[in-house]
C-alpha cells in the first residue's frame, strides 16, 4: 500500500485546502480530497469528458449544490450520473425550456452568475460545451466568455469546471486557455476518482 504522502494530489497540500461537503455549520465548502479551491475556474483537459462528470457527481453527492450545462441530451446525463435533483441545461439550437443556443453566451453567463449568487455558501458548475461555443462564435469571443466567468467566480464560493479537448484548439489558442484557468489533467483526475481507499466517495465505480 502506498504511503499517505504518495497519493495523487490535484491542488495544494491537504492542510491548505478547505473541505467540500457539509461542515459543522452545514455549509458546503470545497473538497480537500480533490484539491479544489473556492473562487476558481478549472480547465479539465483531456479527451474523456466523462471524468469531469464523475468529479461533478462526487461533489454534489457530498452535499454541494450543482448546475450542469452540457451538449448532451439532459435526460441521458441525469440518468447516467444519478443527477435527478440537479438542474441540467442543454447547449443546443433545439427550442425548449432550459435550452441555450451555443451562440447565446450573454444569456449563458447570466444563468451561471444567477446560480452562483443563489448559492453564496458554495456551489459547483460543470460546463461541457466550450468547443461548441467556440465553433459558433469564434475563439476570441469564447475566450472573453471564459475570462469573464473566471473573474466573476474569483470573489465567490464557487467552482466552475470547463471540460476541454485540447485537440479541438490550435496550440496557441489552448495555451491562452491554460494561462487563464487552473488546469487539471484528465488522467490525474481519473486516478484520484478511481482510488477509493484514498478518495472515498459514493456512486462512482
Amino acid at each position: 500500500m502506498r504511503a499517505e504522502n504518495d497519493r495523487p494530489m490535484l491542488g495544494k497540500t491537504e492542510n491548505d485546502r478547505p473541505m467540500l461537503g457539509k461542515t459543522e455549520n452545514d455549509r458546503p465548502m470545497l473538497d480537500k480530497l480533490f484539491g479544489l479551491e473556492e473562487g476558481t475556474c478549472y480547465l479539465v483537459r483531456g479527451k474523456k469528458a466523462e471524468t469531469s462528470y464523475l468529479l461533478f457527481q462526487a461533489i454534489v453527492e457530498r452535499g454541494t449544490p450543482g448546475l450542469c450545462i452540457t451538449t448532451m441530451y439532459p435526460e441521458k446525463v441525469r440518468s447516467r450520473y444519478s443527477l435527478a435533483s440537479v438542474p441540467v441545461w442543454w447547449i443546443s439550437f433545439v427550442p425548449g425550456d432550459q435550452h441555450y443556443a451555443p451562440n447565446a453566451i450573454g444569456i449563458l453567463a447570466k444563468v451561471i452568475e444567477g446560480f452562483v449568487d443563489e448559492n453564496p455558501a458554495g456551489c459547483v458548475v460543470l460546463l461541457d460545451g466550450v468547443e461548441s461555443i467556440m465553433n459558433n462564435i469564434g475563439f476570441d469571443k469564447d475566450m472573453l466568455f471564459v475570462q469573464h466567468m473566471n473573474e466573476y467566480v474569483m470573489s465567490r464560493r464557487a467552482v466552475v469546471l470547463f471540460t476541454v479537448d485540447p485537440e479541438c484548439f490550435r496550440l496557441s489558442e489552448f495555451a491562452r486557455l491554460e494561462r487563464s484557468l487552473k488546469s487539471i489533467d484528465e488522467p490525474q483526475l481519473r486516478q484520484a476518482l478511481d482510488n477509493p481507499e484514498h478518495y472515498p466517495r459514493t456512486g462512482i465505480r
